[in-house]
């Protein structure tokens, strides 16, 4: 339950289904219960018709005028019974036939009682008791009516509302669907966005969007800003530091070179060789921040347009030498890695290759499962004394002396970072340094 519109529709279901069954029970109990009062009106009406249809002789026995009652109450089980009863006499409808009516208790004059019994052939009577005094004589005159039939109806009409309520419960929910989607498209073209941001697309989100999601947007494109304003001065400073130590660098050296024979040999020595380390390590910087180009943050390395202009940077950074790159690569790589980071394990990778090649360097790149780099050059090599060196983790060899190793303790961290597979080894067609990279 993690999608907004699956809990939005579940919700909605659960309340689309509370909402329906409390109307359903509502009208089901308003139909019946409208239905009953019904009858009881009709049954009171007809206690009254047979009353006065109630006559006593001189003997004070009662009597009825069947010519003013109804002929249902003839017809034997139609549903429709009556009985009169006196202190002394009952008079039941010929309708009960040879059934009785369970005896009520005495009704006074004036009241009225309601109960339910049951009646001939499995009926489901409605009884309606009255109490009345004629001629100075109490009478109770009990009216039942069977509700089967109404009881039948009812049940049709639930049938019915049940198919349409049904009916009508799958249209709200496909149509609340359509209104959450259509609602929702800010969030999927959000969603879109951020993809596009992170493959290095775009910059920024668009500040279309709804209301409730405006600050959200705000936040993100503020804090976008943020991280692209800190690499960048982060990157300007360290070239600016790299730069402002090539002078006090020149200057150490012309001292140290003018006073060559005032000072011992071991401190010449050492000076000479710490200035050159720091000049390594300036230049270093420089060839990183010159590699890394104009990278955002967040921004995805495209092998198609990042890798042919790295090249480009190479061949301008080496122009005193003539090498000549062999690119291997798919047409289409797809790989979420940070620009920036690619940047930095491809460029100090080539950096070493195009530093120590005569004139060729083979790069072969691959994705599979994996995303596999292999780098070859024609250069001297490394004895296989230090590779191990090489591959050992955190090992940074003094770029001062033969050999590779150039920026390889950054490469091997990226790679951990990844967790990534790298090896060192000679190349079997070049000669020199051959690298693998497995991510």
């Amino acid at each position: 339950m993690r999608s907004l519109q699956t809990k939005l529709v579940s919700g909605l279901m659960l309340s689309l289904i509370a909402v329906f069954t409390v109307l359903w029970f509502l009208i089901n109990f308003s139909i019946q219960s409208l239905a009953e009062e019904y009858i009881a009106s009709r049954l009171r009406h007809d206690a009254e018709t047979l009353l006065g249809t109630i006559q006593f002789d001189k003997a004070g026995q009662l009597k009825l005028n069947q010519s003013s009652i109804d002929p249902i109450y003839n017809k034997p089980y139609s549903g429709h019974y009556f009985r009169i009863s006196t202190a002394n006499q009952i008079i039941n409808s010929r309708s009960l036939w040879d059934q009785q009516l369970p005896l009520a208790a005495v009704v006074k004059a004036g009241e009225v009682k309601r109960h339910y019994e049951d009646g001939p052939d499995n009926q489901a009577l409605l009884v309606i008791s009255n109490g009345f005094i004629k001629h100075k004589r109490q009478l109770t005159i009990s009216v039942a009516e069977d509700l089967n039939p109404v009881k039948s109806d009812i049940e049709q009409f639930q049938r019915r509302f049940a198919i349409t309520a049904v009916a009508l419960l799958l249209l709200l929910v496909i149509l609340q669907v359509f209104i959450l989607r259509y609602s929702l498209t800010p969030l999927a073209r959000l969603r879109a966005e951020l993809r596009s941001l992170q493959q290095g697309e775009t910059r920024q989100l668009s500040t279309d969007s709804p209301t409730e999601l405006q600050p959200l947007v705000n936040e993100i494109n503020h804090l976008l800003k943020l991280m692209d304003q800190r690499l960048r001065r982060s990157r300007d400073a360290l070239g600016d530091l790299a730069h402002a130590i090539k002078k006090p660098l020149t200057v150490m050296r012309q001292l140290t070179d003018k006073n060559k024979n005032k000072l011992p040999d071991d401190i010449n020595t050492t000076l000479a060789r710490q200035t050159n380390e720091i000049d390594l390590i300036a230049d270093r910087i420089l060839k990183r921040a010159r590699l890394a180009g104009q990278s955002h943050a967040g921004e995805y390395f495209d092998f198609a347009k990042d890798l042919p202009d790295l090249l480009e940077t190479l061949r301008l950074m080496y122009s005193d030498k003539a090498i000549t790159p062999q690119l291997e690569m798919p047409d289409a790589i797809h790989y979420p890695i940070e620009r920036q980071d690619m940047m930095e394990l491809l460029g100090n990778l080539l950096d070493n290759a195009w530093k120590w090649a005569h004139q060729t360097v083979h790069i072969r790149i691959r994705m599979n499962d994996k995303l596999t780099i292999c780098i070859e050059d024609d250069g001297p090599g490394v004895d296989a004394s230090r590779l191990a060196q090489l591959t050992r983790r955190g090992a940074r060899l003094d770029e001062s002396i033969q050999g590779h190793g150039f920026g390889l303790a950054i490469v091997a961290d990226m790679v951990e970072e990844y967790k990534g597979e790298l090896s060192f080894g000679r190349s079997e067609t070049l000669g020199g340094l051959k690298v693998d990279v497995t991510l």
